[in-house]
């Protein structure tokens, strides 16, 4: 009996396939990280976009959230990581080092596989 559970322990071991993929991870990350998604306010690809407009003093103005597709790494980490002010709309994510990895792969990949080509 034990030799039977360990044989088909092996064999579906040998078949199993990852749950997800690190690029739906990823996705599934910046679509709703924790609770509010990237997406939300830096577009679908992290280009950017326009979250609001306001009037001050008559004038309507547009309250633009940057684009985070440019960024390098360490800069990108670095937003990500810092402290935010009581002013900031930048929600604190408390992101591990690989989560941070995922999505700035997942931001950039569409500019390396353009490079690619």
């Amino acid at each position: 009996m034990k030799f039977l559970l360990i044989i088909s322990f092996v064999i579906s071991c040998l078949f199993a396939e990852d749950f997800i993929t690190m690029k739906e991870y990823a996705k599934m990350l910046y679509e709703n990280p924790r609770g509010i998604g990237c997406k939300n306010c830096h577009g679908e690809r992290g280009e950017g976009k326009i979250l609001a407009y306001y009037t001050n003093k008559g004038i309507k103005t547009p309250y633009l959230i940057p684009s985070i597709q440019g960024l390098n790494f360490e800069d990108f980490k670095k937003s990500l990581m810092q402290i935010k002010s009581v002013k900031s709309i930048m929600p604190n994510y408390s992101l591990t080092d690989n989560e941070i990895i995922a999505l700035y792969n997942y931001i950039n990949q569409d500019k390396e596989q353009k490079n690619e080509k």
